[in-house]
């Protein structure tokens, strides 16, 4: 396992970085936003549009023949309704472009991190020096030394 923070090894288990103190918990607590599925929001765009009509029909006739409403009043309801209708479906028509962009971007990001990853774990196994002895170095001083005479 390695830190998010410093990319450094760390041992399974363990709750913060050895060598940047990161907390390594709130990365596995999290959960992934998961966007909406873009089938429920085309049905919510289908479903507020022609419930919106069929309830602003609705609702103008009610206040012509009941309510004995104005012409004026009539169309300032109806216009604000239609409006509002239309901001609901914007805000559908964003979430859906919005899901249709997030895979292919979690995707790459995915790829992303697992090249880096692989690429710190090559460079962390091949980098390391090997192990020198200590009584290598000690005994090498200790050599006869030939004299040219």
């Amino acid at each position: 396992m390695y830190c998010s923070s410093c990319g450094g090894s760390v041992p399974p288990g363990l709750s913060y970085c050895n060598r940047c103190g990161a907390d390594l918990r709130a990365k596995e607590n999290e959960d992934p936003k998961r966007p909406l599925a873009p089938n429920f929001l085309v049905a919510g765009i289908v479903f507020v549009t022609i419930f919106g009509i069929i309830a602003v029909m609705m609702l103008m006739g009610v206040m012509s023949q009941m309510l004995r409403a104005s012409d004026g009043v009539i169309n300032g309801f109806a216009a604000v309704a239609f409006f509002l209708i239309l901001l609901v479906d914007a805000l559908f028509a964003f979430l859906l472009l919005r899901s249709k962009k997030s895979p292919g971007e979690n995707a790459d990001v995915i790829q992303l991190k697992e090249a880096i990853r692989a690429e710190l774990h090559a460079a962390q196994t091949s980098g390391l020096a090997q192990p020198t002895s200590v009584t290598d170095h000690t005994t090498r001083t200790l050599e006869p030394v030939l004299r040219k005479e």
